[in-house]
């Protein structure tokens, strides 16, 4: 879908953002410059930048302010996935080499930890010191689910808050971030701000769901990996976890965790996501993302009707039929 149509009232709006991205590749040490770029063309939809701006359309619109806090977002995000990307052991990205392909696993921390730099700088030049709290909070949040979800690689016991503890953590906080400091920039009043905070968490809950669901329905071609990679790196996401709690006698889940060989692990992997798409399991993970994303839209009750309140209205259809 293109950025128009998607985001409507702030997509010119986001070349501003991408301008200010281009700015951060632009260093001395043309190797950086040139790792930086590759990172930065891996483009997704920019959805966080968008709901930093979507969240300031309802009061003050500090174009300059909002556009540095938005691309420092999505830097954040950037360097969430390439230690992501590094601790997957992940060859590709939407179908583009990841940067630990390209260069050695040292360089591949260092990048990620100059991406950290970057964004905490640029969330630094929005002069709010509210927002720069916020920023670090949400940074120290997701290192916190990344290492929850590292020291318990491999365990097959996982309850549904520990389900939510880690989604909360790698995705929707930083969805939820977006939101809140983008209101708090406008100078929204605090029950915007709630309900703006409220909005973008339930959205990026509802966003990782889905994320989990396509692991299992969709293509490897739109997804840019592999069917089943959640299985591959030993981790239990909403539709397993329905298939172990409810179908205690399937084995093939505990059969990857218990694999040793590469032919071994992909039959079990196979015949995992066969349980999975024979059962009630993405049905119940689906209304589960629809619960949240009417959530997300309950929260926008008080905010008056624009095309700002619209287009995060329609996000939430967006995140329940996307594909990729």
């Amino acid at each position: 879908m293109a950025a128009t149509a998607l985001f409507g009232p702030v997509a010119d709006d986001l070349d501003h953002v991408e301008r200010e991205l281009a700015r951060v590749a632009r260093v001395e040490y043309a190797v950086l410059a040139t790792l930086l770029d590759h990172l930065l063309e891996i483009r997704g939809k920019r959805i966080r930048p968008a709901l930093v701006l979507l969240a300031a359309g309802f009061h003050d619109y500090p174009l300059d302010r909002l556009t540095k806090l938005a691309a420092a977002i999505e830097l954040l995000h950037t360097a969430t996935l390439v230690h992501d990307d590094l601790v997957d052991e992940a060859a590709t990205r939407r179908g583009v080499a990841t940067l630990q392909t390209l260069v050695s696993e040292r360089a591949t921390v260092l990048v990620g930890d100059y991406l950290f730099a970057r964004s905490a700088s640029l969330c630094t030049e929005t002069g709010s010191v509210r927002v720069m709290r916020v920023f670090g909070d949400t940074l120290a949040t997701i290192c916190d689910g990344e290492l929850r979800q590292i020291l318990s690689h491999g365990e097959l016991k996982t309850s549904l808050d520990d389900y939510y503890r880690r989604i909360i953590s790698k995705t929707a906080s930083l969805l939820r971030t977006a939101t809140e400091t983008g209101a708090i920039l406008s100078g929204a009043p605090e029950w915007a701000v709630s309900a703006l905070r409220s909005y973008g968490e339930n959205l990026g809950i509802a966003f990782q769901i889905v994320d989990d669901v396509l692991d299992f329905t969709a293509d490897e071609r739109s997804l840019g990996k592999p069917v089943g990679n959640d299985l591959r790196q030993r981790t239990i996401t909403l539709p397993t976890l329905w298939l172990l709690d409810n179908r205690p006698e399937e084995q093939a889940v505990r059969d990857v965790f218990a694999a040793t060989e590469h032919d071994e692990e992909e039959d079990a992997i196979r015949r995992a996501v066969a349980a999975v798409l024979n059962s009630p399991a993405i049905g119940y993970s689906l209304n589960l993302a629809r619960d949240h994303c009417a959530r997300a839209r309950a929260a926008l009750d008080g905010l008056p009707d624009t095309p700002h309140r619209r287009t995060l209205l329609s996000l939430t259809e967006y995140v329940l039929e996307r594909q990729s």
